[in-house]
């Protein structure tokens, strides 16, 4: 996800759920966002078979 487009989702984000960010934080979320999407990068790219099912029960 590049800058612009991780930009374009906290602008959006903001909107949707009615929030008003200052411009003076907006850098800062998105700095955030862009750290998220790098943590997140790892498992989103991790695939999963297709028959693989959910437990009914989870149990740790």
């Amino acid at each position: 996800m590049s800058l612009v487009e991780v930009q374009t989702y906290v602008e959006q984000a903001a909107k949707l759920l009615g929030l008003s960010l200052p411009e003076s934080v907006e850098p800062q979320v998105v700095e955030n966002f862009v750290r998220v999407v790098a943590i997140a990068q790892p498992v989103l790219e991790f695939e999963l078979p297709d028959t693989l099912e959910s437990a009914p029960r989870f149990e740790p």
